[in-house]
């Protein structure tokens, strides 16, 4: 595909720029922490304590790399500050993967286009995007951006494929299943959404100390980045899968310049199910920085 102006071109080069950089460091640093399910809201459980609790023993999760296939949804919500400019919403994805190394992840918004305009600068306005899809295939990693029309970017820059693999669910539930910050108490077993789950808190103090002095130089990344983090709620299938995760969290994400408060809401839809995952024509002939 070709773009009509440079200045249309430079505007695709920077939203691809801002994409990366802020999916892939802000859901690939947020799975640093114990996140809770978005579910917990439909979850049949009385009130939770909220006394600061103990560490807690360590919460026996399977990898998620014994699944064959796995849906997710991610809900993000930030209020504060980015680049300068206040900055309140939210920013979904829904991400399917499967076995062939191939993976599929649909963002969408309010806050899609506010962060990536302030980010990527003047020329992203332009397209003022709706949804953001980014692909993982065998042959790389493409970004299809959807405004006006639909532009698939495929970056021959290694730190962008970098950037998308972090959003795999793998990478957003890997540091989960550490047992420097994956340490809980046990609250009780409950229903959420059809389904039977233990419930685990997990002390955002203790999550905090954990990840400030991890051995993963990531993770202790994200937390010397943190001011503070409340304690999470994950939720564990009777197979020991994680099926929902929940947090809140504040501090600064020096790469994108951002400031203040911000959770986040995983939630497992489905699990080894046939998936088909297939580039949209624009991919055809992508445009390569």
């Amino acid at each position: 595909m070709k773009l009509n102006s440079r200045y249309g071109r430079a505007g695709v080069l920077s939203l691809l720029f801002a994409l990366t950089l802020l999916f892939g460091y802000l859901l690939g640093a947020t799975t640093s922490r114990p996140l809770a399910l978005a579910a917990q809201a439909s979850a049949t459980s009385t009130p939770l304590p909220t006394a600061t609790l103990a560490p807690g023993d360590p919460i026996p999760l399977k990898p998620l790399t014994d699944l064959t296939s796995l849906q997710a949804a991610v809900q993000l919500n930030v209020n504060g500050e980015v680049n300068g400019q206040r900055t309140q919403g939210a920013l979904n994805a829904d991400i399917v993967t499967n076995l062939n190394d191939q993976s599929k992840i649909t963002v969408t918004g309010p806050l899609l286009g506010d962060i990536v305009a302030q980010v990527g600068g003047a020329a992203v306005s332009l397209f003022k995007p709706s949804q953001v899809e980014i692909y993982k295939m065998p042959t790389g990693a493409y970004i299809v951006v959807k405004s006006f029309l639909d532009v698939c970017v495929k970056p021959n820059d290694p730190q962008a494929t970098a950037a998308t693999d972090n959003l795999s669910p793998q990478a957003l539930l890997t540091m989960l299943t550490s047992p420097e910050v994956a340490r809980g108490k046990l609250v009780g077993e409950e229903t959420l959404n059809g389904v039977k789950v233990k419930h685990y808190i997990v002390s955002g103090p203790a999550f905090l100390a954990a990840a400030q002095n991890s051995r993963d130089p990531n993770l202790k990344k994200f937390g010397s980045a943190l001011w503070s983090a409340d304690d999470a709620h994950v939720y564990v299938s009777a197979e020991g899968y994680p099926v929902a995760f929940q947090g809140s969290y504040s501090g600064e994400f020096e790469p994108l310049k951002f400031k203040g408060d911000f959770d986040v809401r995983i939630d497992l839809t489905d699990v080894n199910q046939p998936v088909q995952i297939a580039l949209p024509r624009s991919c055809n002939n992508p445009i390569t920085p």
